[in-house]
């Protein structure tokens, strides 16, 4: 007999064997300490065949940052099915229980990191968020002189900077556009899980951190996690600090959710390699909601009807009318089949996180509607590339 359900804490053994086989992870006392803080703070949803788990996933809430306002996001991760239960809609099953959780919970949004681009598509999700991943031979690092500075910067774990540096990361402009507000167990889970991290904090003169870099110290590569700074001070300092590791390593790398590229701030920008990398996918749960609060360039907007199209969410189906009046937004679901523009969730997913506009989907045959219209409503959305700087 099939059974499809939510997952309770009894069934965290099955679901961490599974997520081991699935996944061709080692067992560790430390693997299985990380994914019990994981599992704890999520909603595990299950398919079981014969009362054994057989395809699992698990969604983990969140809270996002954009553009100072706070959206319900919900992460789907650890998507596994035991082989020989692949490919018989287990996991299709599991994503309809897990929306249906999402509608009941007034979330919003919802990320993921996507084992095939093509097969999350099909429940509504579209890449939303690159990485820019940085690597340069230490023997090539150019000699930087800097002013002498009043700050200083001191080498952490992880678990002792997070008091320091939680507050300034999450207020840092790089974490507003989409980004996760860290939750306290977030800091302990990745704490537990990356016991390899280090953290060097700069503070400046007045006693207050100014920046931080995260980083792990492998055989032949320094590998960067996170790099944010907020004075010239800090940023300089912490380069600094990078640099002087040339003696121990053969190279620096660094994966960045800045996609930005940043080779031009180098003497040479030739001696750094630059990859722009796809990473998370995202789709909107709650197409009213974030019409209704979503932070909008613009004050004013004349009435636009949009049909869209959500085949996994129906709810979401239909022409939307939104006009923007002195920074107030008007939305309302019409009954009327006529609009002005027409697109599909995955593509106002993007245009709305801010990772391709309106227009330039349009230009693509992405978009289609009335150009005047898809301008204004182009104008309207995010213009900033959305960041993302943690992985589920």
């Amino acid at each position: 007999m099939i059974e499809k359900r939510v997952l309770s804490a009894t069934d965290e053994p099955a679901f961490y064997n599974l997520a081991q086989y699935a996944f061709n992870k080692p067992d560790s006392e430390q693997r299985r300490l990380f994914f019990q803080k994981l599992y704890q703070n999520s909603v595990g949803f299950g398919v079981f065949d014969q009362g054994h788990l057989k395809s699992s996933l698990l969604a983990t809430p969140f809270n996002v940052n954009f553009k100072g306002q706070t959206f319900k996001m919900s992460g789907i991760g650890y998507v596994a099915s035991y082989p020989e239960f692949s490919g018989q809609g287990g996991i299709s099953d599991l994503m309809h229980l897990a929306f249906e959780r999402m509608q009941a919970d007034g979330v919003t949004l919802s990320y993921l990191a996507p084992f095939s681009y093509p097969f999350y598509r099909r429940f509504g999700y579209e890449q939303a968020f690159e990485q820019t991943c940085y690597q340069i031979k230490t023997a090539d690092l150019p000699r930087l002189k800097f002013a002498p500075d009043q700050g200083h910067v001191e080498r952490l774990s992880l678990s002792a900077a997070v008091p320091l540096i939680s507050v300034f990361q999450q207020q840092h402009p790089h974490n507003q556009v989409g980004g996760i507000q860290r939750a306290a167990w977030w800091w302990q889970y990745n704490c537990l899980k990356h016991i390899d991290w280090e953290v060097a904090v700069y503070t400046d003169g007045d006693q207050k951190v100014a920046g931080y870099v995260i980083y792990s110290r492998q055989a032949t590569t320094l590998e960067i996690q996170e790099l944010l700074t907020s004075t010239v001070a800090s940023q300089e300092q912490l380069v600094k600090f990078i640099f002087k590791h040339q003696s121990a390593y053969q190279t620096i790398r660094y994966e960045s959710g800045l996609t930005t590229n940043l080779g031009d701030l180098l003497p040479d920008p030739t001696i750094v390699e630059t990859t722009t990398i796809p990473y998370m996918m995202a789709r909107i749960v709650s197409l009213a909601d974030f019409l209704a609060r979503y932070p909008y360039e613009v004050a004013d907007l004349e009435a636009v009807k949009i049909a869209v199209s959500d085949d996994f969410l129906p709810e979401n189906s239909g022409v939307w009318q939104l006009s923007l009046h002195a920074g107030q937004p008007t939305v309302t679901k019409l009954a009327s089949q006529t609009a002005d523009i027409t697109v599909i969730i995955q593509q106002l997913t993007k245009a709305m996180m801010g990772y391709r506009t309106l227009a330039s989907q349009a230009h693509y045959g992405q978009v289609s509607g009335d150009a005047a219209k898809i301008a204004q409503l182009s104008a309207a959305f995010n213009q900033t590339q959305p960041m993302l700087w943690d992985y589920f």
